[in-house]
């Protein structure tokens, strides 16, 4: 049976995907790696979709190993850090203070609450966001995989992180403005302690920033993949 191609010449590319049609049904097809399409509307992103698809693993799942390896090496560690750097110069100051004045006590009051946050975020968001990440990680052997369902809180905990996020930068700022009063601390080096801490708190500014923009960028990527399935 002869094949039959309506309108203007078809490339090569064009006949071997309409191969077995009696007409030309689809026209202007580009081609991207291995995939051949038609591409409605310019904003439409298919070769960004296409470069998700290229990929071994779904684009799901490999943003939710990207977030679980570095909350588990990075993020929950310098959290955890601080944490206990914390415990250790809040318990050294009361042991050795002997009296409390009143820019100690705001001093203390603005540290318990800090450390507050800090407990919060290391022991509930990131934990959580790692259990929740537990359906879209690459199964193991015999599992189902879960990747295609997605993840549907990004945009919520993005918005835990970047809150967090500022946080960390406010007290950085912040203990900047009593390391230069010097407070009536009662050992010289706990002004060098607590610089040693400001330095770990602001290392976990950076890191926590980081996490939030790898959560920028699946909520991006899902939000694209959104789109061309709107335009096409």
């Amino acid at each position: 049976m002869q094949i039959m191609f309506s309108g203007l010449t078809p490339s090569s590319r064009q006949r071997k995907f309409c191969e077995g049609f009696l007409f030309f049904p689809i026209k202007h097809l580009r081609k991207h790696g291995n995939f051949i399409f038609r591409q409605y509307d310019r904003r439409s992103g298919v070769k960004a979709l296409l470069d998700m698809k290229l990929n071994m693993l779904d684009y799901n799942t490999g943003h939710a190993e990207n977030i679980d390896r570095y909350i588990s090496q990075r993020a929950m560690p310098q959290a955890g850090r601080v944490l206990a750097n914390m415990e250790d110069f809040y318990t050294r100051i009361q042991a050795e203070a002997t009296h409390v004045s009143g820019s100690l006590q705001d001093f203390n009051e603005l540290f318990i609450h800090y450390y507050r946050e800090v407990t919060v975020y290391h022991s509930v968001v990131l934990r959580n966001l790692k259990e929740e990440l537990k359906p879209l990680l690459k199964p193991k052997k015999g599992e189902v995989a879960l990747s295609e369902q997605g993840y549907d809180h990004i945009a919520k905990v993005y918005k835990l992180v970047k809150e967090f996020v500022l946080q960390s930068k406010t007290i950085v700022h912040l203990l900047d403005e009593v390391l230069v009063k010097e407070y009536n601390f009662p050992e010289i080096s706990h002004q060098r302690q607590l610089m040693e801490l400001q330095s770990d708190i602001k290392e976990m500014y950076f890191v926590q920033k980081n996490l939030c923009q790898l959560l920028k960028r699946w909520e991006t990527d899902k939000n694209q993949h959104g789109l061309q399935t709107y335009y096409n």
